[in-house]
């Protein structure tokens, strides 16, 4: 019997470019954040109650979906930039894909979170968290998109 592959780790590459559109996974010119790591893409959905007295059980439809993106960078000249956007808030359009030219999630998108970390024995990292955000007008970003 033939042995079958597997898809295995997940290299998590990182991209974010300051166009955003109405299709996140046409925007040009999205630039990789090297030092990116630990890139994390979690997907789920909410549950609403739909219960009603014909049951004893209670019953639920899905919701609304949440995304979420998280990484940890590490600090140097090349990702200041990219930190200052998250830390001035700036809109953006984030990727994160398994590696370059292959698939991933893209979605136009803020900065949430961040949380500064200073070891001793690397460089100073951050971990950062991103989410969709609401777009209107001209060009407005659309909604997170498998690609």
């Amino acid at each position: 019997m033939p042995l079958e592959t597997a898809q295995v780790g997940f290299n998590g590459l990182l991209q974010y470019s300051d166009t955003v559109g109405a299709d996140p996974s046409a925007v040009a010119g999205l630039a990789d954040i090297d030092t990116a790591r630990d890139v994390n893409v979690t997907i789920s959905v909410d549950k609403t109650e739909v219960t009603d007295r014909r049951s004893q059980f209670k019953r639920y439809c899905p919701s609304m979906i949440e995304v979420e993106v998280t990484a940890t960078l590490t600090y140097n000249t090349a990702s200041k930039a990219f930190i200052q956007k998250c830390l001035d808030r700036d809109v953006m359009t984030i990727a994160a894909l398994h590696s370059t030219g292959s698939e991933g999630l893209y979605f136009t998108g803020q900065c949430f979170q961040s949380d500064i970390a200073q070891p001793l024995t690397d460089g100073m990292t951050i971990s950062l968290s991103f989410c969709p955000v609401r777009q209107t007008g001209t060009g407005a970003g659309g909604a997170p998109v498998w690609a």
